[in-house]
């Protein structure tokens, strides 16, 4: 399945400024993730993907991405296992004059045999135990930025 959200962002939008928005998905392996920045844009549109506070694109924390008449693609194996099933798509624009739009498309598979399709040669036990080894380590990236992020905020 295919997931997108068309986002339009106005001009002078502030990091941090604008609601994020939310895209609702199922639960299942992300194997893609595709962002289209239309012409004019200019680099001055960007864009952020978050798993509640994980920052998962880019997966550079506090950096975003943004181009000019460029659709950037991700191949991936991202698990979106646990609740909510969304994804919350950051925007601000930096351009003072003009309101930008972004297409977010995120390719998502959640059968058995969906799943097995991005990883053709590998068993279903292995690929289940390979799940859970990417589960963890995800959940452990998670547990650092959300370290990071605390230290910001706490006074020392």
């Amino acid at each position: 399945m295919i997931y997108a959200s068309t986002i339009s962002t106005d001009e002078g939008t502030a990091e941090g400024s604008k609601d994020d928005v939310v895209l609702k998905l199922t639960s299942g392996l992300i194997w893609m993730f595709e962002l289209d920045f239309p012409p004019g844009c200019c680099g001055l549109l960007h864009v952020q993907i978050f798993d509640g506070l994980y920052q998962v694109l880019p997966a550079s924390i506090g950096e975003s991405l943004h181009g000019d008449a460029v659709t950037m693609r991700f191949d991936d194996l991202y698990f979106k296992t646990a609740a909510p099933h969304e994804l919350k798509i950051r925007t601000w624009n930096d351009d003072d004059t003009w309101p930008h739009t972004t297409q977010v498309r995120v390719g998502m598979a959640s059968g058995r045999a969906e799943m097995s399709r991005y990883l053709p040669a590998m068993a279903w036990e292995n690929f289940e135990r390979l799940m859970a080894e990417s589960i963890a380590k995800q959940e452990s990236l998670r547990q650092v930025q959300l370290e990071e992020a605390l230290k910001q905020i706490t006074p020392e």
